[in-house]
Formats: C-alpha cells, sequence, structure tokens
C-alpha cells in the first residue's frame, strides 16, 4: 500500500460509519418523537403519581442522560449532618406513566450506604427546576 492509498476510505469501514450515522440519527428522531408525544413544558408530568423524585410514577423531568449528570452533580442534601454523597446509576425500568424508560439512580454516602433512590426521567422538553424533597440544587 502506498502512502497515498492511506488515506483512501476503506469502503467496508465507510459502511459501518454509514451504518453508525443512521442508527443515531434514528435514535435522536425516537428521542424527539417522545419528548413531542409525552414530554411536557412543566416541572412534574400531568398524571404523576407519588413522591416527586422518589416515584417512579413522577420522576425528575429532564431533557437528556448528559443533563441528569449535570442535575446530579448540582444536586445536595440538605438534611443537617449529611456528608457529601456520589451517585449511581442502577438501571432503567417501566413506569406506569410514561412509555420511554426512567433510570433509576441511588445517591450514597462516604460508606457507600444508599441515602435515598431517586428517578428521572431524561425524555422531557425542559429540565425541570423542581427538586425533591430534602435537597437543593447548588448554582451552575
Amino acid at each position: 500500500m502506498g502512502i497515498f492509498n492511506f488515506f483512501k476510505r476503506n469502503k467496508k469501514n465507510s459502511s459501518v460509519e454509514t451504518d453508525s450515522t443512521d442508527f443515531m440519527a434514528k435514535m435522536e428522531a425516537m428521542v424527539q418523537k417522545i419528548k413531542v408525544e409525552e414530554g411536557t413544558d412543566n416541572d412534574e408530568l400531568p398524571n404523576h403519581k407519588g413522591e416527586f423524585g422518589y416515584s417512579k410514577d413522577n420522576p425528575i423531568l429532564l431533557t437528556s442522560i448528559s443533563e441528569s449528570r449535570k442535575y446530579l452533580n448540582r444536586l445536595i442534601y440538605i438534611k443537617p449532618g449529611s456528608s457529601q454523597y456520589t451517585w449511581e446509576r442502577t438501571g432503567s425500568m417501566k413506569s406506569n406513566i410514561v412509555s420511554a424508560p426512567i433510570d433509576e439512580y441511588n445517591l450514597l454516602d462516604t460508606d457507600s450506604n444508599i441515602v435515598k433512590t431517586i428517578y428521572i426521567w431524561p425524555y422531557n422538553r425542559i429540565n425541570s427546576k423542581k427538586v425533591p424533597e430534602g435537597f437543593g440544587l447548588m448554582d451552575d
């Protein structure tokens, strides 16, 4: 192979890139469809059930997975004597309120004990400004 052949696109790799691009476009279209059909411009889903953020049927509403991470990093536990915590995503689950999955996160103290479990739905039209009871949000 000559030096200039190195820069030519490999047809096999080009096909993989196209498949990847098509997949990402389909995923983005699916997310947009969910936001249009089920998302809201409010801090809570209109048909919610249970305590905000602590129930999979009343999740924290955010616009994406990356916004979920930002929100979790800004979330502070305001209980007196509480320490810093970390979070871990435990998985996705079905809800009776929306068709797209709800993400479950455990908030862990410094000894890795679960402080709280919260639920986030990352398919909303806007990021909720509401926080679960007992929490606050740090400024950006």
